[in-house]
Parts: structure tokens; C-alpha cells; sequence
């Protein structure tokens, strides 16, 4: 999948930080949609675009303001990467089902940092 990772930089910095906080959100519903389906390129594809993402908006955060945001999405960071790193265990079910698990979870924290951004 050819992507151009520097027009999407671009447009995805352009967005306020709620609706980037969103985009991840999205991608982790694609990606837990995707483990049920099994489609584990399109899923590592999102996996490795919402870790751009994240590297992308962490320095742009002012850590004197908005330092639980940073250190959720550092967070994040890391949950994606121990899932590459481990992407093996796709093939099996159980393991596919508690990262479903794993993902819903973040989704709910990103939603939540989204929803406080926006009010």
C-alpha cells in the first residue's frame, strides 16, 4: 500500500488536536474490525499510520497544559508497537480477541481526551 506520508503529515497537522485525536480513534475501530475479519495487512497498515500519527502530534502538545494528553498517546505508542513486534500471534484467535479487547479500551480513552479537547 503506497502511501504518501508527508501529504498526509500535512493534512493530519492541520486538523485541531480533537479531530486528530479522532482519526486515531477511527483507525483503532478499523483495526479491531479488522481483527475479527482477519485482514492483517490492511490492520498493520493502521497500525503503523496511527504510530505516525502519534509521532506527528506529541510534539506539538504544550506539556504544561495538555500533559495527560502526551502521556496517553506515548501510551498508545508503546500498545502499537508491542503489537508489531508480536504480529505472529495474529493467526491466533484468542490473542486477536484480547487485542480487540486492547483496542476498544484505548478508543474509549482517546474519546474521552477528544470529548475534554472539545469542551
Amino acid at each position: 500500500m503506497a502511501v504518501n506520508w508527508e501529504i498526509l503529515k500535512a493534512h493530519y497537522l492541520r486538523s485541531a488536536r480533537a479531530a486528530q485525536l479522532d482519526s486515531l480513534a477511527l483507525n483503532l475501530t478499523r483495526i479491531q474490525t479488522l481483527l475479527d475479519s482477519g485482514d492483517q495487512q490492511f490492520a498493520y497498515h493502521l497500525v503503523r499510520e496511527s504510530q505516525f500519527f502519534i509521532e506527528w502530534t506529541v510534539p506539538t502538545i504544550d506539556l504544561d497544559t495538555d500533559l495527560a494528553i502526551a502521556t496517553e498517546l506515548v501510551d498508545l505508542q508503546r500498545q502499537l508497537s508491542a503489537w508489531k513486534l508480536n504480529w505472529s500471534v495474529w493467526q491466533d484467535a484468542a490473542v486477536r480477541q484480547t487485542m480487540a479487547a486492547e483496542a476498544q479500551v484505548w478508543l474509549d480513552r482517546l474519546q474521552e481526551q477528544s470529548v475534554r479537547l472539545a469542551s
